[in-house]
């Protein structure tokens, strides 16, 4: 049998007993409080979980209507059915425009168990649907703020990338300086300051490459990914959450690329990672631990260990712990929609998830994930080459931050004769009126014309220099801008950049060039 919470509103002991024995005929197992006040109606919805109401229509102290606002005032969505021995038509239709769902005559209650069954059907239903709601709301949030955080990763990378290269050109000239003059007083300590400075500048892109990877919106896109990059990513991500709960170790043994998506895969280890640190109470970093581990396992899949010795859960949490909108945590901290993500996210990338916890002694969620297809570096990765370029280049630097194209322009003159713009239209003409580039590096996010709309012009004009064009981008992608840069075969940068790694790039695609070609100098 169905057990059924119902709250009776009865003056009458006799007819709530009549009430029961027609639930229990129709299948119900009636788990039954009857109350005849306001007050008790008042503690009965307040401090319990009703799945239906019956209410009397009039009582001596009490009434059918005066229990609907009530139920209404706490904003309870349960069906409210109301069961009288005598009840005028006028009076019932008005007490179902003002939110009853039913009503009967005591002595007439052929139709009730049908009436329960519906109005309990439709509960479900019309909580089903808030929940979809609020799961949209909670999505359309989440992509808001990955918009925001690739647009501010964006605005940190320009200056970034010009920070960190002139720090990295500033710190040559102060080595050269020393070998050319000695120890001079006071030059180490200026060095040791740029140092410092360099290493500051290198969190903050560690920070800003962290955020362009859990604002990426390709979340349908597989690729060969670094596991235990992404790891780490989320690691710094959650370090707030963690250092003050828990000492963390980390134990990676060697595991080959998954076929993933980088920001999903993000997401999943992220969620893990903080559920582990929140189940640890604020104070007591010394006496626990988190640990991420990584492993190979027999079958050739990959595994990620998160552990942790925090609260660990019951067997009736571990039961319902990835259905959507189940959670462990207090009101206002947990969505309930975190794992369930977690659990979809995995599943379709055709690995699994599952959990081993125990109350008092702690968590470890485990997921196994498929390798990918061979071991191809991703776009982007280049090996090092330091030979220099047999002849001198023609390079086109196209970025609307003036103080990119500058670094650009120091960092390849010695070897290249470098032009730089700011205005993707002017390179245009200056192509159309003739001249030719060995490579031309392009930013991809311009106010005016964009680095998409620039090489699909120069497709149509000069096919030949669209294929030398090397996309510059901070990491602020729109979806189409993502599609087009997997549609064509052009490089990217990512800002930012590191001035070896660029001038090593630059000096190969020089080199694969049959002939010099006409250039523009620029000073």
């Amino acid at each position: 049998m169905q057990v059924l919470r119902a709250l009776i509103i009865e003056d009458s002991n006799d007819d709530a007993e009549l009430l029961v024995r027609t639930l229990k005929r129709g299948g119900y197992d009636p788990a039954i409080m009857r109350v005849e006040t306001a007050h008790d109606v008042e503690v009965a919805i307040r401090d319990q979980e009703w799945d239906i109401v019956f209410s009397d229509w009039a009582m001596p102290q009490f009434s059918a209507p005066d229990a609907l606002e009530i139920v209404k005032r706490h904003e309870i969505d349960v069906p409210f059915i109301i069961v009288s021995g005598g009840i005028g038509e006028d009076s019932a239709i008005e007490a179902m425009r003002s939110g009853a769902h039913d009503f009967f005559l005591k002595d007439k209650l052929t139709l009730l168990v049908p009436a329960v069954e519906r109005e309990l059907r439709e509960a479900t239903f019309r909580r089903e649907r808030i929940q979809m709601q609020e799961q949209l709301m909670i999505s359309d949030r989440m992509a808001s703020i990955g918009i925001l955080a690739a647009g501010v990763a964006h605005e940190i990378n320009n200056p970034l990338a010009a920070v960190i290269g002139n720090l990295d050109l500033a710190l040559r000239s102060f080595d050269e300086l020393e070998w050319q003059m000695g120890n001079v007083v006071g030059l180490q300590g200026v060095l040791d300051e740029v140092r410092d400075a360099r290493e500051a500048a290198e969190q903050i892109r560690n920070v800003s490459n962290d955020l362009k990877l859990f604002a990426r919106t390709d979340n349908e896109d597989r690729v060969a990914v670094d596991v235990q990059g992404v790891i780490e990513s989320s690691l710094r991500m959650a370090h707030n959450e963690i250092r003050h709960r828990a000492k963390l170790h980390k134990k990676f043994s060697p595991v080959p690329p998954v076929a993933a998506n980088e920001s999903r895969l993000g997401q999943v280890f992220l969620n893990l990672i903080v559920n582990a640190a929140q189940s640890i109470p604020e104070g007591h970093a010394e006496d626990n631990e988190i640990t991420v581990a990584t492993m190979l396992e027999t079958n050739g899949n990959v595994l990620v260990e998160v552990r942790d010795t925090g609260s660990g859960m019951s067997a009736e949490a571990k039961k319902n712990l990835f259905a959507p909108f189940f959670t462990t945590k207090p009101i206002g901290v947990g969505t309930g929609l975190g794992l369930s993500i977690c659990q979809r996210i995995i599943t379709s990338l055709g690995g699994t998830i599952t959990v081993d916890s125990e109350l008092d002694k702690g968590t470890v969620f485990q997921v196994h994930l498929l390798p990918a297809d061979g071991t191809a570096a991703k776009a982007g990765d280049q090996k090092a080459d330091t030979q220099v370029p047999s002849r001198r280049g023609a390079v086109l630097v196209i970025d609307d931050a003036p103080a990119v194209g500058i670094l650009v322009q120091k960092v390849l003159s010695n070897n290249h004769d470098v032009t730089r713009t700011t205005s993707a239209r002017e390179a245009l003409d200056w192509i159309g009126e003739g001249l030719r580039f060995d490579v031309i590096l392009c930013d991809l996010m311009m106010p005016q014309l964009t680095g998409v709309e620039f090489h699909t012009e120069l497709a149509r004009v000069a096919q030949d220099q669209a294929m030398r064009v090397i996309f510059l981008t901070g990491g602020a992608f729109t979806p189409q801008t993502r599609q087009y840069l997997n549609d064509v075969e052009n490089m990217r940068i990512e800002k930012p950049f590191d001035i070896d790694a660029l001038s090593n790039i630059v000096n190969q695609c020089v080199r694969g060039c049959a002939v010099a070609l006409p250039s523009r100098n620029q000073d």
